[in-house]
């Protein structure tokens, strides 16, 4: 009876010693090194090594979503509801005065109207001593530059609490495509090298896993009020929107073939 050859396993780390700078050459480039190859018995199949590649773009936003919000309070609902409906319009009205209030989309993304109850009683309970009308806009703009611009304007207009600031990219699909290829990229060309270093030629790949990520609006904060409207009175608020990381990776398994074979 004929036993099959048990596999041999080789590691890497002497080869991979000899060639640090792979990951330094490749700007936006992250690479994992490959953990072992495998190597079978003549006559099985052929000898495989497992490569593990990341790649990384990294993005400026080109889109913000800032939500304002309106807050009133007065004696009953109809009185509350009446005076946050002006005070939003002079909001609004604010944010058109500008170049980039008028190409933003302004959206109603939020409103609510509920009682302010008194302190507790113990004979009459809680009792209704007001009402509060919150009504949060929506501006989105592609002009990330003028961020700061809007909030000073909203808050102008008469906006007291800054609800939520998001940047996000438009359109993320070329940038993980992207992050894909470098990836790739940086799979092949560590497996080349440690197939020479091995004395044999890579050939093709016989198994490959791997994805990119699409990135996620990247928020900035939430629920200023108070301390950025004393800020917005002496200077341009500043924003800095930052850059957003698009990160792919992929392991691939690869065929090796003796060198000149």
């Amino acid at each position: 009876m004929r036993h099959r050859a048990r596999p041999l396993l080789l590691p890497l780390v002497p080869a991979l010693l000899l060639f640090p700078v792979l990951a330094a050459g490749a700007p936006g480039v992250w690479a994992q090194d490959a953990s072992q190859v495998t190597l079978l018995a003549p006559g099985q199949d052929p000898p495989q090594m497992t490569v593990r590649g990341q790649g990384v773009v990294e993005v400026d936003p080109d889109r913000a979503r800032i939500q304002f919000a309106v807050e009133t309070e007065a004696a009953t609902a109809a009185e509350a509801g009446v005076a946050n409906a002006e005070l939003m319009d002079r909001v609004m009205a604010s944010l058109r005065t500008s170049e980039a209030g008028r190409e933003a989309r302004l959206e109603t993304s939020g409103y609510q109207l509920q009682p302010r109850y008194g302190p507790m009683d113990r004979d009459r309970g809680r009792e209704i001593v007001g009402y509060t009308a919150r009504n949060t806009l929506q501006v989105i703009t592609d002009d990330v530059e003028a961020v700061g611009r809007l909030v000073d304007l909203a808050l102008d207009g008469g906006a007291n609490r800054v609800a939520g600031l998001i940047f996000e990219i438009r359109d993320p699909e070329p940038h993980r495509l992207e992050a894909l290829r470098r990836a790739v990229a940086q799979a092949r060309t560590e497996a080349e090298v440690m197939a020479e270093a091995l004395g044999m030629r890579l050939g093709l790949p016989a198994h490959v896993e791997g994805g990119a990520q699409r990135p996620q609006p990247r928020s900035m904060f939430q629920g200023f009020g108070p301390q950025m409207m004393m800020a917005a009175e002496a200077v341009e608020t500043p924003v800095e929107a930052g850059r957003q990381s698009v990160t792919a990776s992929v392991t691939i398994r690869w065929v090796l073939h003796p060198e000149g074979g």
